[in-house]
């Protein structure tokens, strides 16, 4: 799913992506500014939730719970995009947490 993530994003917006797995994105967020996180809806917990919110990165969650696309108790305003994901929509969503 990260690859196809990398894929769509570097061709769409002609962007630098970084893609970062559960076990290695923490320190990934603590070497660098990311202008947008794309990050699975179930890795935002506890101090990696803190850390997201610190990183000043505008935010896209993605999921496959229906549940979570009206959005995520606690982080109001943040797009969440189903998986598997429709491009555009992927697109779109981190246009806009660029924006913000």
């Amino acid at each position: 799913m990260a690859m196809e993530v990398e894929t769509v994003l570097t061709e769409a917006l002609a962007c630098e992506v970084k893609v970062a797995t559960p076990h290695t994105y923490i320190v990934e967020l603590e070497s660098g500014w990311f202008d947008v996180i794309v990050i699975d809806s179930g890795l935002i917990g506890g101090e990696a939730g803190l850390r997201l919110r610190a990183s000043g990165s505008g935010l896209v969650f993605t999921t496959l719970s229906v549940e979570d696309m009206d959005g995520l108790k606690g982080w109001d305003g943040i797009t969440v995009v189903a998986k598997p994901f429709n491009d555009h929509h992927l697109v779109e969503a981190v246009k806009n947490a660029a924006q913000v």
